[in-house]
């Protein structure tokens, strides 16, 4: 008896469902629902944002001497040091008047939001690289960031504070040929995402490869190594002007000058399936390159400091050899006083 009562009920219920969808289809046709939205191509978003930047007449790097006297000695209260190394660092010896942001969260949104657009950003790290790597970011977001030439290894003698190797005092004195090299045309690179504004893809493409800890950069003994043992596995690109380019230059390099990098018939001519090698003067500039082009979706990295650690011969490099190119050394200081917890701390 029970089970028969269940079924009557049961009978009723779809009757009434019945009756229901027959008076109201309209009203549940137009149920809204939150599906996403379709992933399209965003690489012409983070390509005209860092075709803008590399137009724009922004130095590649601030000497330490540049900086010195334009912030110790003038208190310049048009520009903010960030100090992008690990918080340790930062508090055992810093830049005085710094603020803290380590590497790993220069794309997090609350900490951009307490950067001024409207001053200079002066970024400090290591060795210069990634403070390179993150001014580019930075300045394709809309900020004016500039990093300070080979970061703190150019500032100061004490090897306490910097975390990584020391600087080098003598060039390699490696090989350059005056044989050009032609170019090939490829694809473009895909940035399939629902985000439809480039200050969000930037930011989002960024922080995923600032998560993957890819270091930006090949030590010049390494990429040696590699050239011997495995060059068809690599793609070296001169970004330095044409007429450097012509005096001396990596076997096997092509030329494409930092300020045409992020042109369409540039990027045409770089592979996704090889390690691309940027090369410029000293690293500062092929640096900003390589994280423009892997936040474009290459695999891309920089020679660490340039032809001026690779060669001596100016002649042939157009730069210093990096053994002349820190003129002197200046003081830093622990952390004596309390961050603060919003908002950046500025020069004066």
């Amino acid at each position: 008896m029970k089970a028969r009562h269940m079924l009557k009920v049961f009978l009723a219920f779809l009757v009434t469902i019945v009756l229901l969808a027959g008076c109201t289809s309209v009203a549940m046709v137009n149920v809204p629902t939150d599906s996403p939205a379709e992933p399209a191509d965003r690489f012409e978003l983070v390509r005209q944002a860092a075709a803008e930047y590399l137009e724009q007449d922004i130095p590649e790097a601030i000497s330490p001497e540049v900086l010195y006297q334009e912030y110790v000695q003038a208190k310049n209260p048009q520009c903010v040091l960030v100090d992008i190394r690990a918080n340790e660092d930062f508090v055992a010896n810093n830049i005085r008047g710094s603020i803290n942001i380590p590497y790993a969260q220069t794309m997090d949104l609350p900490k951009l939001e307490n950067l001024p657009k409207e001053k200079t950003l002066v970024v400090i790290d290591y060795n210069g690289h990634w403070a390179a790597q993150t001014a580019a970011s930075w300045n394709m977001l809309g900020f004016k960031a500039i990093p300070l030439k080979y970061g703190l290894q150019s500032w100061t003698e004490d090897p306490l504070p910097l975390g990584y190797d020391l600087f080098p005092t003598e060039p390699l004195n490696y090989p350059l040929v005056t044989t050009e090299s032609s170019f090939s045309e490829y694809g473009l690179p895909e940035l399939m995402m629902t985000e439809s504004k480039a200050e969000s893809v930037l930011r989002i493409y960024t922080k995923a490869y600032l998560d993957r800890n890819y270091k930006g950069y090949i030590e010049a003994p390494d990429l040696y190594e590699e050239m011997q043992n495995n060059f068809s596995e690599l793609y070296l690109v001169d970004v330095r002007k044409k007429e450097h380019y012509k005096s001396g230059h990596l076997k096997g390099a092509i030329n494409i000058p930092l300020s045409q990098l992020a042109e369409t018939e540039m990027l045409k001519k770089l592979p996704q399936d090889k390690k691309i090698v940027l090369i410029g003067y000293d690293g500062m500039e092929a640096s900003q390159g390589a994280r423009i082009l892997v936040t474009l979706g290459y695999n891309a990295v920089a020679l660490k400091y340039g032809l001026a650690y690779w060669n001596s011969n100016q002649d042939l490099t157009a730069v210093e050899a990096i053994h002349s190119l820190v003129q002197d050394y200046f003081e830093l200081t622990p952390l004596n006083y309390t961050q603060p917890s919003s908002g950046p701390a500025g020069c004066g």
